[in-house]
């Protein structure tokens, strides 16, 4: 089924590298809604999760998975998570499409192909921040309150925690997402991530970009001026 969110102009274009620019012409906010359209109309999400308790400890996170403890270094993701005794564990992709029209754009159009890339981004996390609103409301029902997302390979959280996840949640079989060697997924357009189950809704000092330690260099950072 297409994607059935919406997908936001705006960090389209934060993907693309504007950053606060107005002034985009006419020309390239058309393409922009061309890329916009078809990675919309053509993209299959799919997605699984699974929610396991949990250990806060100091400076690491245990997942308790059946007969498995899984340990996760990372202050970043403590910091996420203070206060929380289970998470949901989650894999989703938009599919292979937009790798297609990535790779369709590149033959004549470098431009166009990094539209595409960039769409498709934007259209993950829109995937995303959707069901998170879902799954928000669901919970709150049952008075708990969800942390925002945090995936392997943010902040201090190491990349190579995607063998993990692909392991416990058997993603492959579940959303067709493959994990190379060098611990990319493919599709592309395809996301890891836990959210933390809590009991109180309070903040915590780590959501968004700016729990990222490189959240003053990255091109796609929020929180760059």
């Amino acid at each position: 089924m297409p994607l059935e969110v919406v997908i936001p102009e705006k960090e389209v274009q934060r993907y693309m590298g504007y950053h606060g620019i107005a002034d985009i012409t006419p020309e390239m906010q058309a393409r922009i809604g061309k890329a916009i359209d078809q990675v919309g109309v053509q993209s299959h999400p799919r997605i699984i999760s699974k929610e396991y308790r949990i250990t806060v400890l100091e400076k690491s996170v245990v997942i308790h998975a059946g007969n498995e403890d899984m340990t996760l270094e990372s202050e970043g993701l403590v910091r996420n998570l203070n206060g929380c005794c289970g998470a949901l564990l989650l894999a989703a992709t938009i599919g292979p499409a937009c790798d297609m029209l990535v790779r369709r754009a590149s033959v004549t159009s470098a431009a166009d192909a990094s539209i595409y890339q960039a769409a498709g981004a934007a259209a993950i996390e829109a995937f995303l921040d959707d069901y998170n609103e879902k799954l928000k409301k669901s919970y709150e029902a049952r008075g708990l309150f969800l942390r925002p997302r945090f995936s392997p390979g943010y902040g201090d959280l190491k990349l190579d925690h995607q063998k993990d996840w692909f392991r416990l949640l058997d993603i492959t079989k579940h959303t067709g997402i493959e994990l190379t060697d060098s611990l990319f997924m493919v599709p592309t357009k395809s996301v890891t991530a836990i959210i933390g189950i809590g009991i109180n809704r309070e903040k915590t000092g780590c959501s968004g970009c700016s729990c990222c330690n490189r959240h003053d260099t990255c091109e796609f950072s929020r929180e760059r001026n």
